[in-house]
């Protein structure tokens, strides 16, 4: 799930005015965040085990509501922050092949594999929060637009098409890091 994360968050930002867009975007996106992470060190996070995982998102969540209740101090914005880190795990179920808890089997439909099927699964969800959000008069002027929705939908599409030849959307270190002897 890509583009289908953002659509969630503008969701949440609609059912709250006292929360903050652009924080809940961010955190929709958190346990991809710690994944690009770990490949930016060069250190394997083997099929989202630190990010993907219910006990790496639990505590994944706890900080990034913390922060994100610190940086603006907005309860609501900390509280749908937290829940946003949560719900990117079952959404991930649909689209990947993650483990879901540790030491356990891989899961998920792997929509990823059929990337029309994808794309219409993640433009949905994007159309239907950026609809639910633009229906709000306190919804921030850029995110509502036209454009933006036509921008995410793009996105989503090439990532679709890239993912589909490069058998996979996200870069992982896993394979560059060697077993040692």
């Amino acid at each position: 799930m890509i583009t289908g994360h953002l659509g969630i968050a503008g969701a949440a930002h609609a059912t709250r005015r006292d929360s903050t867009l652009i924080v809940l975007l961010g955190a929709s996106m958190a346990p991809d965040v710690v994944d690009a992470l770990f490949v930016v060190a060069r250190s394997c996070n083997p099929h989202g085990l630190y990010s993907h995982t219910i006990p790496a998102a639990t505590l994944l969540a706890i900080v990034v509501g913390a922060l994100a209740y610190f940086v603006t101090g907005q309860r609501a914005t900390g509280v749908l922050a937290a829940l946003l880190v949560l719900a990117h795990v079952p959404l991930d179920f649909i689209t990947g092949n993650k483990l879901f808890w540790p030491g356990d089997e891989l899961r998920g439909l792997r929509l990823y594999n059929f990337p029309v099927a994808d794309f219409v699964v993640e433009g949905v969800l994007t159309t239907l929060g950026w609809w639910f959000l633009r229906s709000r008069e306190w919804a921030p002027r850029w995110a509502v637009g036209r454009g933006a929705l036509i921008a995410i939908l793009l996105l989503q599409g090439a990532t679709d098409v890239v993912g589909k030849r490069r058998d996979g959307v996200k870069p992982s270190a896993c394979a560059s890091v060697t077993e040692p002897s």
